[in-house]
């Protein structure tokens, strides 16, 4: 995840670096500097996350060899943002949305169960509402990663599941907020407001309990240049009508199963060993209906390498690796349809899908209902980076989805 994330993370540091030294270059009243990457606005935030901790497994409310609560959270962060040039399609089209690159530590009370990571991630914001012609209510998202965390080695002899929070020492950041924000002056504002954040390892690695968390962020923003006016926007050179997605995407996951055949058996799962590779290709028409959003449906084909292997268990002592039957390769395949929504705004779009799978041969594993969640990175007009996740019976993990597509 983190190669893909860093290739939109580059051209938005080179956008951040072009805005700043054009402003540099000219008078501080002047509003017409043109950057040859189509930027303007180059901001930069600093500020902290004061987190409530979820209890959202046992290990968190307490379970834990230490006999500790996790209970709160602090995360100072920095951010570079830009906004597209108002003489632009996407400054006329989004002209409050601004993008860039934040990094963070994010820390957790007390340390000695999950401990602490570094967060680096992409994010995006826009206006939702103009209060008055200093105060605007804002919604900011990010996406990202965080490295760092308490890490077990899975392999030790006296490794226990059960005590694993994280289940690796990298998981992905994903982090929701609403915040009000007021200029104080042309070039200095604050802001604060509520959020939401997950973390998760993306069924990478085993345990995935997942953290969550509730909070608050309070911060400072400074402009490097003069700000353009705020605008309203402008879709008359907009024209709807059918797009279509193509995307291909690969991924590893982790598979359990159950070590006895005897259905009143509750010992719990357990892993099978090794990592399973997952590749799938989606097909995605949809109509735009303005430069924010699309729907339509999909066609979603995957290989999953690790799929039913539960269901080809071969009985033996627990003390003993486990051995399965090899699956077909049908039994890895599945087909489904989806209906999709999508979110753009500017260089990023969100992508949401409710999908049931009408061919999937090998059994359970891949049937049923599935959701996918998406976020495309255009890094052209035309070609996207994909990252995302797909789940299945909305609760059961899935696996990511990292890849590129291209927009006919």
């Amino acid at each position: 995840m983190l190669s893909l994330t860093m290739k939109s993370n580059i051209i938005l540091l080179l956008s951040v670096l072009c805005g700043s030294l054009s402003v540099m270059g000219h008078n501080a009243d002047s509003v017409s500097v043109r950057c040859p990457l189509g930027v303007s606005d180059a901001t930069v935030n600093a500020g902290l996350r004061g987190t409530y901790v979820m209890p959202t497994n046992h290990l968190l409310r307490g379970d834990n060899p230490g006999g500790c609560r996790v209970s709160a959270g602090m995360a100072p962060f920095m951010e570079f943002s830009v906004r597209n040039a108002p003489y632009t399609r996407y400054g006329r089209w989004y002209p409050s949305a601004y993008q860039g690159v934040g990094a963070g530590l994010q820390f957790t009370l007390p340390d000695r169960v999950v401990g602490s990571s570094a967060l680096l991630y992409a994010f995006q914001g826009a206006t939702l509402a103009r209060v008055s012609s200093r105060l605007t209510l804002d919604y900011e998202w990010n996406f990202g990663a965080a490295m760092g965390w308490k890490s077990y080695d899975h392999d030790a002899s006296d490794y226990n599941r059960e005590e694993d929070a994280v289940g690796s020492s990298a998981t992905a950041y994903i982090n929701l907020g609403v915040y009000l924000r007021y200029r104080l002056s042309d070039r200095l504002g604050i802001f604060g407001g509520a959020e939401i954040t997950h973390f998760s390892n993306g069924n990478t690695s085993d345990p995935n309990p997942g953290i969550n968390m509730l909070g608050a962020r309070l911060g400072i923003s400074y402009a490097l240049g003069a700000p353009s006016p705020l605008r309203r926007a402008d879709w008359s050179d907009f024209e709807p009508g059918m797009v279509y997605d193509i995307a291909a995407y690969g991924a590893w996951r982790r598979w359990t199963y159950n070590p006895n055949t005897d259905p009143s058996y509750d010992g719990g799962v357990m892993l099978v060993p090794g990592k399973f590779a997952v590749a799938g290709l989606c097909i995605n028409p949809m109509y735009r209906v303005n430069p924010v959003f699309s729907a339509g449906a999909a066609i979603d084909a995957q290989y999953d390498e690790g799929a039913n292997l539960s269901g080809n268990y071969v009985t033996t002592s627990l003390t003993e690796d486990p051995k399965f039957y090899r699956t077909s390769f049908t039994d890895r395949l599945s087909l489904g349809v989806s209906a999709r929504v999508e979110l753009r705004m500017s260089l990023f779009a969100i992508n949401i899908g409710l999908g049931r799978s009408v061919y999937a041969p090998g059994g359970e594993d891949l049937r049923g209902w599935y959701n996918t969640f998406s976020l495309k990175t255009f890094v052209t007009d035309r070609i996207f980076l994909l990252t995302g996740y797909r789940l299945y019976r909305f609760n059961e993990p899935g696996n990511l989805m990292l890849g590129c597509g291209y927009r006919f």
